[in-house]
């Protein structure tokens, strides 16, 4: 669901804003995130949206990744069309394009309670040369990219046909397929039966790619049928039912409105089926009013081979596409695609990866207990040249200080360990792609940061045999790859409270996630420099210097425990983000389970330590305490989503 941030944050901004202002202003920054270095992988990472290859379907010469796509004039001015191409669609629909730029002559508006958009002119575009140039600077665009064809209004047939005919030649290079748009001539007295058919079979031969009749579902289908028949005459390939609704704004003006939204859907599907029994063997297209994933599939129903979004985009979310994905999967039979036959050392990997889990969760628990009573070990004291009595002599504070640390440590590998059981047994175990991944990012950095500390002279024989036991079965894990997209579930439909809900709580476990890992990479940097924060030295009551001069090889020693707890908070972090942006979908109730059960000992941990060694500075304390209440509230938001069957 990357609808976490738009809902929640973006939309409530961009809706106080003029609408085209609000397009400018979101297209311009997906736009320029999608081209800088790295801006790809972070909209994939962020939602999550590729599509699963079940829904892969081949139509004549174009193959789509997925049956949904984005309709034309959300982006007129493509400026946005290599992210947009990462939002989970299966084609991208540009233009409308003429050859000159048309003009609009109004503005867009919402109408919010109903959710439509208003247009005053649906052919507003920048003209071909615009286009031309923006098409030849995209680049990473993997599906299949269609363009909609616009002649200038009011064009006469030799008009028309000579401009569309030198539009496909400078686009064609371009494109997988063209739509011909037919608002600008409907209901002008000399375009009749005969005059579509000729423009089409003109059009026709002038390209071998797919091209297909874009019509408003607004037609009566008296005035449909002529053209319909044309387009089937003259070899066209299908239609694409958009353009929404003609509405009168102010007869006395003669101003005419175009509308898309909730209030076009009714229509266009009762038109797409009428289109399907005029014309059996089109390819058609969809489109009109789908805000939740159960219009997209009342189009699908209605004979619509494919579908595409406009305003749903708006209103919904980004998410929207990688939502009636998922739909659209959990309501087809069960085809999980072929998997790679590997065989696995001794036990399946999610027996290996169970075995992770649980070997983090013992690690934890011995540190714990160990931490709880002696603190410092034998090889601790030898390192020091000095016994835990001598150093409590020296500063009373310093056992505890040092005890507050490695126990936060053991909370923090002890919820770990819960975290890559978990996603071992319900993920690795069913072969689902994301979960491998969050166990790889996040089990790289755990164990990379055993190196964090080395650099102060100081070996802890306890981590590195820890870590030599555990790095093979991290390993062993992975022997078997994962391709499964996602578990069957029912499909998640409407955009309910349940759904709205779940996307606060998802942000804020987000906003944990993040922040875990920020807190842990900061802990980290100040294990490795300056050891110390200023409450740190208040608690000890004497200074860094006072340490080193007292023990040069004592602050080595705290450095390692900052070091590894900070990388363990990176480790943890990751992996609570990633589950956080990759795993929360209606009815996945162990999710939910994992992020309760593994917060519990990573907080009582982190704060209980702390008021049992009575180190309660509140500023130093706040971050933790901000963290728990954003994690119960987060808990409450979500539970009846991915708990409620």
């Amino acid at each position: 669901m990357p609808d976490w941030s738009y809902q929640t944050m973006f939309r409530p901004l961009l809706f106080l804003m003029p609408p085209e202002r609000a397009r400018s202003i979101t297209l311009q920054s997906i736009g320029t995130l999608a081209k800088i270095p790295g801006g790809p992988l972070i909209i994939e990472w962020m939602g999550h949206m590729e599509p699963p290859s079940q829904l892969s379907k081949t139509i004549g010469p174009v193959t789509f990744p997925t049956p949904v796509g984005l309709g034309a004039g959300l982006d007129p001015e493509c400026i946005a069309i290599q992210a947009l191409s990462k939002f989970g669609f299966g084609f991208l629909e540009l233009g409308p394009v003429s050859k000159e730029p048309i003009d609009s002559h109004g503005t867009v508006q919402r109408d919010i309670a109903a959710m439509n958009i208003h247009y005053s002119s649906p052919l507003v575009n920048n003209g071909i040369h615009t286009l031309q140039r923006r098409l030849e600077g995209a680049s990473g665009i993997k599906i299949p990219v269609g363009v909609r064809l616009a002649p200038q209004p009011k064009a006469s047939l030799r008009e028309a046909t000579e401009e569309l005919q030198e539009l496909i030649g400078k686009l064609e290079r371009f494109c997988s397929f063209f739509t011909i748009d037919t608002r600008a001539n409907i209901g002008l007295p000399e375009w009749n039966h005969t005059t579509w058919a000729e423009h089409f079979s003109c059009l026709r031969h002038q390209t071998d790619l797919p091209l297909m009749l874009a019509i408003p579902p607004s037609l009566a289908e008296a005035e449909a049928l002529p053209i319909l028949t044309s387009a089937k005459e003259a070899g066209l390939n299908g239609l694409v039912v958009a353009g929404g609704i003609i509405q009168e704004d102010s007869p006395s003006m003669n101003n005419t409105v175009y509308i898309t939204g909730r209030s076009t859907h009714e229509q266009a599907v009762k038109f797409v089926s009428w289109a399907r029994e005029q014309w059996p063997e089109a390819l058609i297209i969809g489109s009109g009013g789908i805000l939740e994933p159960q219009e997209a599939l009342s189009f699908l129903a209605a004979g619509a081979n494919l579908v595409q979004l406009h305003s749903g985009l708006v209103y919904s979310g980004p998410g929207l596409p990688k939502r009636i994905n998922e739909a659209i999967l959990q309501t087809q039979p069960a085809t999980d695609p072929p998997q790679e036959k590997r065989s696995a050392f001794l036990f399946p990997s999610w027996v290996w990866g169970i075995l992770l889990g649980v070997g983090m969760m013992i690690g934890g628990a011995l540190a714990w207990l160990i931490a709880a009573t002696t603190v410092v070990l034998p090889y601790d004291e030898r390192f020091l040249g000095m016994s835990a009595d001598q150093l409590a002599l020296f500063n009373v504070q310093i056992l505890s200080f040092m005890s507050h640390d490695r126990i936060s440590l053991a909370g923090t590998m002890i919820s770990i360990g819960i975290l890559y059981s978990q996603l071992a047994y319900h993920g690795l175990r069913k072969d689902i792609h994301w979960t491998r991944t969050i166990l790889l990012v996040s089990g790289a950095v755990g164990f990379s940061s055993f190196f964090l500390f080395i650099g102060y002279g100081y070996f802890d024989y306890l981590h590195a045999i820890l870590a030599l036991v555990l790095f093979p079965l991290f390993l062993l894990a992975f022997q078997t790859p994962a391709k499964v997209h996602l578990t069957r579930l029912p499909p998640q439909l409407h955009n309910d409270r349940d759904w709205q809900m779940a996307l606060w709580g998802q942000l804020l476990f987000v906003i944990i996630g993040f922040g875990l890992t920020g807190a842990g990479l900061i802990i980290s940097i100040i294990g490795v420099t300056g050891v110390f924060v200023p409450s740190d030295l208040v608690f000890l009551c004497v200074s860094a210097d006072t340490l080193q001069s007292y023990n040069e090889r004592l602050i080595p020693v705290i450095a390692h425990d900052r070091a590894g707890f900070g990388g363990a908070l990176v480790s943890n972090g990751l992996a609570v983000l990633l589950i956080s942006l990759w795993g929360i979908r209606r009815g996945e109730a162990w999710i939910w389970w994992t992020l309760f059960l593994a917060g519990i000992p990573g907080f009582v941990s982190g704060i209980g330590i702390h008021f049992t060694v009575g180190y309660v500075d509140f500023i130093h304390l706040l971050p933790a305490y901000v963290a728990v209440i954003l994690f119960l509230v987060a808990l409450v938001l979500l539970k009846p989503y991915l708990c409620r069957t």
